[in-house]
């Protein structure tokens, strides 16, 4: 994947944390202190034109963006 598209990712260990980030870029992207609240299981990817834009100011200020709510209620696409 590219630039383009973003994916989303939940702790396993608190169902309530979520990381949106650049596809395939967790890794690189992604600090070790949010790395550490994980495991992390993959849940969604797309085209970052249709992310919410609290999400894409988080991703260009720091390269991802962290989420804490109910599964329920997590809508990363504006």
């Amino acid at each position: 994947m590219d630039d383009t598209c973003y994916q989303t990712l939940r702790s396993v260990s608190d169902v309530h944390v979520f990381v949106v980030c650049l596809a395939d870029k967790f890794y690189e992207i992604v600090p070790d202190d949010v790395r550490k609240l994980g495991p992390w299981q993959g849940q969604h990817t797309g085209e970052m034109a249709n992310l919410a834009t609290q999400y894409l100011v988080d991703i260009e200020e720091q390269g991802y963006a962290l989420a804490r709510c109910e599964a329920a209620v997590f809508r990363p696409e504006a």
